[in-house]
């Protein structure tokens, strides 16, 4: 009686915890949701809630180039710096095609040879990116001559101010690149073997993945990434400066760490992403209406960060 009374005991305490795994973000979400409406009901206004959303498209598209980086064991500190120069891009280049096609194209170099440095001389992707976020802030300052500000191109003010159904569109855009994301992941023969390759590396190239290629593939899909993030941050803010993307690095891998990406490679979801992200932006929203001063937004993602990881690894070794 006493071995069947433990092994249910087990199984429940084994059930709890793969749910607190799968759920605890979305958990931990629906608790600041209920206190919000308790002490500030006002966060739930329809302004609010729609400038909430925008920052969270924002937010997670840069939390969704983590997890990429994360999943093959690697670590992007430049996308804050790609998306400052983007605004920069679209504030100097007159024509939106030649400017949105220069800051992809920007994307596409910096992540190819943050890939290089990885995969081909061995860096470690910590010191690769900070490197380069470190150029591209030069680059930044050398085009702008160290002082810079301007108005957002119309274009993009308008785009970042739409909606559809009451719904912003730049929300609508985050969960669509989210779902497809996910698919690939999921379902293509890619997706499953960038997944293998940050899991196993090893057990992934005997088995005849090319590895280098899948690495290159995250480092440049995480700067693109970046470069919409840019777009849309630039839209919203309405006004350009150097402020652009400041911090977001380490907000994004946040989110990331919170929806289960590790270091130890192949490991994250997307969708558990949407649920971090969230939560850091009603967070912030929360401060925002409560009147608190901005410093004590990284005290709080930083206490919301700890106590969303013990839900989401209770008791992992």
């Amino acid at each position: 009686m006493t071995a069947l009374t433990m092994t249910a005991g087990s199984r429940a305490r084994r059930v709890a915890t793969d749910l607190l795994s799968t759920y605890g973000i979305f958990i931990a979400l629906a608790v600041v949701l209920i206190v919000a409406a308790i002490i500030a009901p006002n966060l739930f206004y329809p302004v609010n809630i729609g400038n909430t959303l925008r920052r969270a498209a924002i937010l997670g598209l840069l939390a969704m180039a983590q997890i990429l980086v994360l999943m093959v064991r690697g670590l992007d500190l430049s996308v804050a710096a790609m998306m400052g120069l983007t605004a920069v891009a679209v504030s100097r280049i007159s024509d939106p095609v030649a400017a949105v096609a220069f800051a992809f194209a920007a994307a596409l170099l910096v992540g190819s040879i943050n890939a290089a440095l990885v995969v081909v001389r061995k860096v470690p992707a910590f010191l690769a990116t900070f490197g380069m976020a470190l150029v591209i802030g030069g680059v930044q300052l050398i085009w702008t001559r160290g002082a810079f500000s301007a108005d957002s191109p119309d274009y993009l003010v308008e785009f970042s101010r739409s909606s559809i159904g009451g719904i912003p569109f730049t929300a609508i855009l985050w969960i669509a690149v989210t779902i497809v994301a996910t698919l690939w992941l999921r379902r293509t023969v890619s997706g499953r073997q960038l997944v293998m390759s940050g899991a196993n590396p090893r057990m992934a190239e005997l088995s005849g993945v090319r590895t280098g290629r899948l690495v290159w593939i995250a480092f440049v899909v995480a700067s693109s990434l970046a470069v919409v993030a840019g777009l849309l941050q630039t839209g919203y803010a309405s006004y350009i400066d150097r402020t652009i993307g400041v911090g977001m690095e380490l907000d994004s891998i946040t989110a990331a760490l919170l929806a289960g990406a590790s270091f130890r490679g192949g490991e994250g979801s997307f969708i558990a992403a949407v649920g971090g992200v969230l939560l850091l932006s009603v967070l912030f929203t929360l401060l925002i209406v409560l009147g608190l001063p901005p410093e004590v937004q990284g005290i709080v993602n930083g206490a919301v960060l700890i106590f969303a990881l013990v839900l989401r690894w209770p008791g992992k070794r």
